[in-house]
């Protein structure tokens, strides 16, 4: 080959090619009988007298063939790892950039017994909302530690109710859930990546929403939702399916927060009535100071 590369470098890339190919690619050509025991790879032509004509291929064709199949190998590695960083990416954390609506209110309670009576673990606020809103297969994980990022992660998994004329009636949904409470407990950061997998176009889009509750005194908060529709991959219906997810999602927020102050209402009330039972226990006369019959 040494002496051939001063002649290669006289050609045009296509010449020195065809020049390597046929340096390397020297195939050997027998004829040979039926039934020698040798099969080469590729049958040419049949001859007279039961001769065949075979070609063998050559250790360039062989080394070519592994070199391809190692590059296809590092390709699907290359997609499965692009994949996970985009999970890790959207799943966890909600883009700040998809977030263009906010909505702002008050709520009868601080950012420590919103995050404890909401959202915590043994909280009933998310599965008795989902039931009343008619979805199925609702399927909540617990808490547990994230390592990529501070505090909690989670995920729920149910069939929900579509109301588009384009989607099913009930539509399979994924959302992964992250909290971060602060030390001191008056601030909250509640955020949501949700997933569609039945509707057209389902798999390039994902709905985020941003929840952030501020302690003002001890028996009131500000909440600040944003959310929006982060497209992981360009399609024709962008505009109207962002616009549309995004209207549906304030709308569903609205029935959330409306649902979280009746059950802050319920569950506030039987400790209510525990101290006002209380009350009329330790006001109520002894039996020897009621008045009776001398």
């Amino acid at each position: 080959m040494d002496e051939v590369a001063p002649i290669l470098a006289s050609y045009d890339k296509r010449a020195q090619q065809k020049l390597k190919d046929r340096f390397y690619r020297t195939a050997i050509r027998l004829a040979m009988l039926y039934g020698a025991g040798y099969w080469p790879t590729k049958r040419r032509h049949v001859q007279p007298l039961g001769r065949v004509r075979y070609i063998f291929a050559s250790f360039w064709n062989r080394n070519r063939t592994v070199r391809a199949l190692e590059q296809a190998v590092k390709n699907f590695h290359t997609m499965i790892e692009a994949e996970k960083q985009e999970h890790a990416r959207s799943a966890l954390r909600a883009l700040s950039g998809s977030r263009n609506n906010s909505m702002e209110g008050a709520f009868p309670c601080t950012a420590d017994q919103f995050f404890n009576n909401l959202i915590n673990d043994d909280s009933t606020y998310t599965t008795e909302y989902r039931t009343a809103r008619q979805d199925k297969d609702i399927n909540l994980g617990q808490w547990h530690l994230a390592d990529e990022y501070d505090g909690q992660v989670r995920e729920l998994k149910c069939r929900s109710m579509c109301h588009s004329p384009m989607c099913p009636p009930y539509s399979a949904i994924t959302e992964w859930q992250h909290a971060v409470l602060s030390a001191n407990k008056t601030d909250l950061v509640f955020e949501t990546v949700q997933q569609v997998h039945d509707v057209p176009f389902g798999s390039y889009f994902e709905i985020h929403c941003r929840w952030s509750v501020k302690t003002i005194d001890s028996s009131s908060c500000s909440v600040d939702i944003s959310a929006g529709a982060h497209f992981k991959k360009w399609c024709i219906m962008q505009s109207k399916i962002k616009s549309g997810a995004v209207d549906e999602l304030k709308k569903e927020v609205g029935e959330m927060l409306g649902f979280a102050e009746s059950y802050m209402l319920k569950v506030s009330s039987p400790n209510q009535e525990d101290d006002g039972t209380a009350q009329q226990g330790s006001t109520a006369p002894d039996a020897d100071d009621i008045p009776g019959d001398q």
